[in-house]
């Protein structure tokens, strides 16, 4: 085993990547104990902060656990499952819950008017520098966080949105107010989450993740919001369903 200090990687990423391999490709099974930080020190020739960096991110994680006076081992998690979520079809978070049967709470952590930027003003077919709603909000089922979604919604149609609404149901707002949300286009990537998104998902490390920048119109295909949306892949994982064409 070896790491390339040529390269951009920082090297306690390196080790933890090699050591994941390991245990994911069943080298290191559960129950058996990863190399010690001495002798991860000797093994890759780096400082004892370098590998126990390397550790921390595995711990993190929840692929090792360490035991004091024992060591570090793999932990078993071929009981835990991933919550499937769909990517083609435009769930409301309330949707989402009752179709899983799980609880969902939105955490409102901004909320404020501001002038839209160009392209979120042409995204949205307004005049520039018009006023618009934006919004931070933090997802949970069943207390764990699955969506971080920024997102900026038309002002005028709705001066009384408040964060309660946010806070309880946006739709719900929305179609109390007679407007029909009838679906959204997403353009799909992944990147790397900023520090505030990788905390606030609980991930251990920095790694891609999937973003969404979601165009959402109602039903008379009048756009009213655009959300970058982040999702959590630690708990979670997603589907699209594709269908052949008829010839």
């Amino acid at each position: 085993m070896n790491i390339d200090k040529n390269s951009l990687i920082p090297f306690y990423l390196q080790i933890e990547q090699q050591l994941t391999e390991k245990i994911s490709s069943n080298e290191i099974k559960p129950g058996d104990a990863i190399p010690t930080e001495a002798a991860l020190c000797e093994i890759y020739g780096v400082s004892r902060m370098t590998a126990r960096k390397a550790v921390d991110y595995l711990v993190r994680q929840g692929r090792v656990a360490r035991f004091r006076g024992r060591g570090t081992f793999v932990i078993d998690n071929s009981n835990e499952h991933k919550t499937v979520l769909p990517l083609d079809r435009h769930f409301t978070s309330t949707e989402i819950a009752h179709e899983l049967n799980q609880t969902i709470e939105n955490r409102v952590l901004e909320f404020r008017k501001v002038k839209a930027e160009p392209d979120i003003a042409e995204l949205l077919n307004l005049q520039a520098d018009a006023q618009v709603y934006f919004m931070v909000r933090l997802r949970f089922l069943d207390n764990k966080p699955f969506v971080f979604e920024k997102s900026w919604m038309l002002y005028e149609p709705f001066p009384d949105l408040s964060r309660e609404a946010l806070t309880d149901s946006k739709y719900a707002y929305l179609r109390e107010k007679g407007f029909t949300p009838a679906g959204s286009n997403k353009h799909i990537s992944a990147e790397l989450p900023s520090n505030k998104i990788r905390q606030s998902l609980d991930l251990s490390r920095d790694e891609p993740i999937l973003h969404a920048r979601s165009v959402a119109y109602f039903t008379d295909m009048m756009p009213f919001e655009v959300a970058d949306i982040y999702y959590n892949q630690r708990y979670f994982s997603f589907s699209l369903k594709a269908q052949c064409e008829k010839e």
